[in-house]
């Protein structure tokens, strides 16, 4: 057969009967595995269009789904084919195993194709990013971008090179060459300004270099004439401030001795003042300690008061509480008593005694096993 059109069913399969007593026989799987590849391989691949390629991925899918019927009739054999399962699981296996390979040898020339369509587009894209227009920018200098142009006009323009992309590489060639030959006569005129600036920037420092010079010389005399004015000026300063100076010191000199008459004087004043001020110190801390301690003497005799007080409370408190307690003993003891009464009659006279003593052992837990829940 020189052509096989997919179908949605698999490849001729026998039925029922036929196919458990194939599954029986090794040797008729063999058969029907080997009818399966000489039909399968006797499909002649074509690459070349697209309908071809389709063929071929469909005559796998086909074999694919014949391997998925027959091991599939070998998982459903009746009760009686599974005693060999032994048999059908090893055929299964050659089914599955044999099968495989067939697919995979008939994709194999689809799968080649593939893989290096795939490794053809990847080299054209990344030929395409030679036409990437951030390779530069208007901050790049004239010699980059000139490289750029350089090494986008020596990638090859042929269509035999970019097959389907040669439109799109074409003119994505263009643009950019036209982009980066524009950034590239702007980097030039940046270029060429910078160096006009640079040398009109030098012609300004040589003009400025000569003026300070001049201004500097005809500042050095008129430094030179102040140094002059500045030193008559310097000596007659000097002798005012000598005789100021000695003016001064014996003002000085006065006023150290005014100032020890007076220093004296506050000496004596303030020792004076200081007596009086430690005098009445001394009494008034004495007032004071006099209050602080008849004022800790009257809170140790209230606490005294409290402690008896507190005392005389917690005695009558308990008091209270072993009062209580008794009466309430008392008043279960003689609730005992009375519900014991009408068991003790056989006793006589003595039942009430006798159930007021059982009350009292009930109470004081002097029965095992049983406590009174006051």
């Amino acid at each position: 057969m020189n052509d096989l059109t997919p179908t949605d069913s698999a490849l001729a399969l026998p039925t029922g009967t036929a196919l458990t007593a194939m599954f029986a026989q090794p040797e008729q799987v063999d058969d029907m595995i080997t009818r399966i590849e000489a039909e399968v391989r006797s499909h002649a691949p074509d690459l070349t269009t697209a309908k071809g390629r389709k063929a071929i991925a469909s005559l796998a899918h086909t074999v694919a789904r014949s391997k998925t019927a027959l091991d599939g009739a070998g998982k459903c054999l009746t009760d009686e084919a599974r005693k060999q399962i032994a048999v059908v699981d090893a055929e299964r296996r050659k089914i599955r195993d044999r099968l495989d390979a067939l697919k995979a040898e008939v994709r194999k020339p689809l799968d080649d194709w593939e893989a290096a369509e795939e490794a053809r587009i990847a080299g054209i894209k990344d030929m395409l990013s030679n036409f990437d227009t951030g390779r530069a920018d208007a901050e790049s200098s004239p010699d980059h971008i000139r490289h750029v142009i350089a090494d986008i006009e020596a990638t090859p323009t042929g269509a035999d090179v970019w097959a389907e992309y040669h439109e799109i590489a074409q003119t994505k060639r263009e643009s950019t060459l036209s982009h980066f030959r524009n950034l590239l006569i702007s980097a030039e005129k940046r270029e060429a300004d910078a160096a006009e600036l640079a040398r009109l920037r030098a012609e300004a420092e040589e003009r400025a270099r000569r003026d300070a010079a001049e201004v500097e010389r005809q500042a050095e005399a008129e430094r030179a004439a102040e140094q002059k004015r500045l030193a008559a000026e310097a000596e007659r300063r000097a002798n005012e401030e000598r005789q100021a100076a000695e003016a001064r010191e014996a003002e000085r000199q006065a006023q150290i001795e005014r100032d020890k008459v007076e220093a004296a004087e506050r000496a004596a004043k303030e020792a004076e003042a200081r007596a009086a001020r430690e005098a009445k110190e001394r009494e008034e801390q004495h007032k004071r300690d006099l209050a602080e301690a008849k004022a800790r003497e009257e809170a140790a005799a209230q606490r005294e008061r409290d402690r008896i007080a507190a005392a005389q409370k917690a005695e009558q408190e308990a008091a209270d509480r072993r009062r209580a307690d008794a009466e309430h003993a008392n008043r279960v003891k003689t609730a005992i008593r009375d519900a014991l009464v009408p068991m003790t009659a056989p006793y006589g006279d003595e039942d009430l005694s006798l159930a007021a003593d059982i009350a009292v052992a009930l109470f004081d837990g002097k029965i095992p096993h049983i406590e009174v829940k006051a």
